[in-house]
């Protein structure tokens, strides 16, 4: 295996020959022209100049990002400063390309290397377009050829030199070429060689109505500023690409933090320098590479090193600007972070004992609350040192500090990992629970924190054994509001203390259990949906101007014997809290489908049934397949869900593909509550739907011409796009008259019906068929 030593070696000794091959024909070049001057020493200058002004216009010929690059300073040949000796004109191009890259390049042995390459081509090139004019082909065909063989030669001597320097970039050989922009800058470069000696020998004698008019050093120059213009333009187009790139990256490395950081830094200074590798290290950059400071964390800073830019061309001043940029911005990113963590930690804790404070624990309770699975329970200890003012006024505030931070030094070993400890207020601690199976294992977690804290310990030189009043409230299943448990353990906790004043408890630290009813609703609505006790409402969708029902939409709705009717917001958000919201959706459906062939067999042009889904819930981890599969199982029906518009706001491309794949299973897509607060028009134009319904606020002063044109517009957006628009919240006749002033068709509310259950919808419909309104 090669080193990185060796590679460099077989580099040197690759590139030596090529080296004094520039050398030698720059020299010799210089030695003719001094020896015997040129018939035109404008002319010599002249092409010496156009090399080197065509020298930044390099075109990038390989099939991705990187190297290959072609220049086009060949073209400069196409007028030979001596035309008694063409070769002497190749060593007067060589002498242009040399001081061009020696502008360029960041080594003048890359540059001199660079020349010598390109100085050997250039010589096949003469001779080449020589030999064929010489036999009589055309100017164009001669300069393809020459051209061709220029490249090609050009090309491989650079293969040629990576093969040589390392065996990574092996895999840019004559693969990495793209033949057809090989071919179209030959075809370029060969065309305008052609068009400059045309110039030269015709156009300008021609303009200047004199046969024997020569103006071969204003061709060049022409020629050599027209390249220029479009290196520059590149230049331009790379820079704004570069730019972006760095934008991108200054935007998105402050979103990291440590390790993170780290590699999002590294991906992204190896794409904007093009380099094959890039790393983080303790040394400064070696020769070859480029590298920038950067600090990442506490301690000395580091380098970041790009290494081996991709297809081994060379690193460009502008590559080490850039990379000296993000690793500024990251550097930024981690200082602004480290100061943000200071401050957020002096926020969220309590300077005394370093615990947590009350801000941070109602964070955690939350946190701990929302994100457990369905059955498995928190709790809260409430804690309240007794007498602890007492204890200030006999011993000094000192002690008292010292026993706070006793007592918390006790909390931290005596809670398991995935519990919280906070102080909450001046002699208050609380601790939350999680990963509970029952009450049972919360009143011993309990009695062991507390027992842990009612040790005796010396304070001031008195020895002290500190009382707890401690308060338990243990939920079971996930909360609607989890402050109710700081509520119940508090109230626990009070009634404890108050007790022990009025000697009604033994001495010591005590726990009590609260006795709150947390879960009732939840196992009712639990039950309910296992049960498959839920049941639905229906209220009609009709066309205003043919006066017709042609859809419902299915409410959910449930009355519990004990405890009366629950509020469909209450059971939806009572279903998510439990987990069940998947099986609650997959029992409307099902009912609501049911509901739906019945009413298609008294009204058969009533076919299409609407229910409402979470967002979520179209995935295919989800109920999308579920969906599909129902929608498939009554094929004369039309199924469609509707979708809340501020969900969408979270959408996801994966989403938006398992909406395309509702609707090519024949699913029926609404964007439901448009208009509401804070409505994007993205959600119009960014995912697929069927039907647009415009919430009811929008129409809630339609002596508001605002209103009215919104609601007019929107009509007429959904008609250009070929979706059926429905305007909810129309509850009188005057409001659906305005309705169909406004050119909307589709409307529902109760001026058309009210949501009433299976049964009377079931008799509406037998008695009056599709008729959107109906005599009382």
């Amino acid at each position: 295996m090669f080193t990185g030593a060796d590679a460099t070696r077989r580099g040197n000794l690759f590139a030596a020959p090529f080296i004094a091959f520039a050398l030698g024909t720059t020299g010799y070049g210089v030695y003719r022209l001094v020896d015997a001057p040129p018939e035109s020493w404008t002319l010599v200058l002249t092409v010496i100049a156009g090399v080197i002004i065509c020298g930044p216009f390099q075109m990038h010929v390989g099939r991705s990002p990187g190297f290959p690059f072609v220049g086009a300073a060949i073209a400069m040949l196409a007028i030979r400063p001596a035309e008694e000796s063409p070769f002497l004109g190749v060593c007067v191009w060589t002498t242009g390309l040399l001081i061009s890259q020696a502008v360029m390049r960041r080594s003048l042995l890359h540059a001199l290397y660079a020349t010598g390459i390109g100085s050997a081509s250039a010589f096949v090139f003469v001779a080449i377009q020589t030999g064929l004019t010489s036999l009589g082909l055309w100017l164009l065909p001669s300069f393809l050829v020459a051209t061709a063989v220029y490249y090609i030669l050009l090309l491989l001597g650079e293969f040629a030199g990576q093969w040589s320097r390392s065996t990574l970039d092996r895999g840019f050989g004559i693969s990495a070429i793209s033949p057809s922009r090989l071919g179209l800058i030959i075809l370029a470069v060969a065309i305008t060689a052609t068009l400059m000696n045309v110039v030269d020998a015709s156009v300008i004698p021609w303009l200047e109505q004199d046969p024997d008019a020569s103006l071969t050093p204003f061709v060049v120059l022409l020629t050599a500023a027209a390249f220029y213009m479009l290196a520059q333009r590149a230049r331009y187009a790379g820079i704004e690409h570069r730019l972006s790139a760095v934008v991108d990256a200054a935007v998105e490395l402050p979103r990291e933090t440590g390790d993170g950081l780290a590699a999002a830094l590294q991906d992204r200074a190896r794409s904007i320098v093009q380099a094959g590798r890039v790393e983080l290290r303790d040394r400064a950059p070696d020769r070859g590479e480029i590298g920038a400071g950067v600090s990442l964390g506490p301690g000395a800073g580091r380098y970041l090193i790009a290494s081996r830019k991709i297809g081994g061309a060379f690193f460009s001043r502008e590559d080490e600007r850039a990379l000296d940029t993000i690793a500024h911005v990251a550097s930024e990113a981690t200082r602004v972070q480290n100061e943000v963590d200071i401050l957020e930690r002096r926020a969220n804790s309590d300077a005394l004992t370093g615990l947590p404070n009350y801000g941070a624990f109602q964070d955690a309770l939350v946190g701990a609350n929302e994100n457990r699975p369905y059955h498995e329970g928190i709790a809260l200890l409430f804690m309240d040192l007794d007498d602890f003012k007492k204890l200030n006024d006999n011993f000094g505030h000192r002690a008292g500090d010292e026993l706070l931070r006793a007592v918390a030094e006790r909390l931290r070993g005596a809670v398991g990992g995935g519990d919280f400890v906070a102080r909450v207020g001046g002699d208050e601690f609380v601790v939350i629970f999680s990963g509970l199976l029952s009450l049972e294992q919360a009143k011993d977690s309990a009695d062991r924190v507390v027992e842990t804290v009612s040790r005796p310990l010396s304070l001031e030189g008195h020895r002290v054994r500190p009382v707890v009043s401690a308060g338990l409230a243990f939920s079971g299943h996930r909360e609607l509001d989890a402050q109710t448990l700081v509520e119940d353990a508090d109230r626990t906790m009070l009634q404890v203390k108050r007790s022990r004043h009025l000697g009604g408890s033994a001495e010591g630290s005590t726990v009590s259990i609260s006795s709150r009813r947390s879960t009732r609703t939840n196992d009712i609505v639990e039950r309910a949906i296992r049960e498959n006790r839920l049941a639905l409402a229906f209220q009609p969708i009709v066309s205003i101007d043919q006066g017709r029902i042609w859809a419902f939409e299915a409410l959910v709705r449930y009355t519990d014997p004990e405890i009366g009717p629950i509020s469909p917001p209450s059971l939806v958000a009572r279903a998510k809290s439990l987990g069940l919201m998947n099986g609650l959706t997959v029992q409307v459906i099902t009912k609501a489908l049911d509901a739906a062939e019945e009413f298609r067999r008294l009204e058969p042009g009533i076919q299409c049934m609407t229910v409402n889904l979470e967002l979520g819930q179209i995935s295919e981890t989800e109920l999308g397949p579920f969906i599909r599969d129902a929608a498939r199982a009554h094929p004369d029906l039309s199924l469609c869900i509707e979708l809340n518009e501020r969900s969408l706001r979270s959408v996801t491309d994966e989403l938006r593909r398992d909406a395309e794949r509702m609707q090519g299973a024949g699913v029926t897509i609404a964007l439901d509550d448009y208009g509401s607060d804070d409505s994007s028009v993205g959600a119009l134009v960014h995912f697929p739907m069927n039907i647009l319904k415009i919430d009811k606020s929008l129409i809630s002063d339609l002596g508001d011409v605002r209103q009215r044109e919104v609601v007019k517009a929107l009509q007429g957006f959904g008609d250009n796009l070929g979706y059926t628009v429905v305007v909810e919240g129309v509850e009188t006749r005057a409001m659906a008259d305005v309705m169909a002033e406004l050119g909307v068709r589709n409307a529902q509310g109760y001026y058309f019906g009210r949501p009433i259950p299976f049964a009377p919808m079931t008799e509406r419909i037998r008695r009056w068929g599709a008729r959107a309104l109906i005599d009382l």
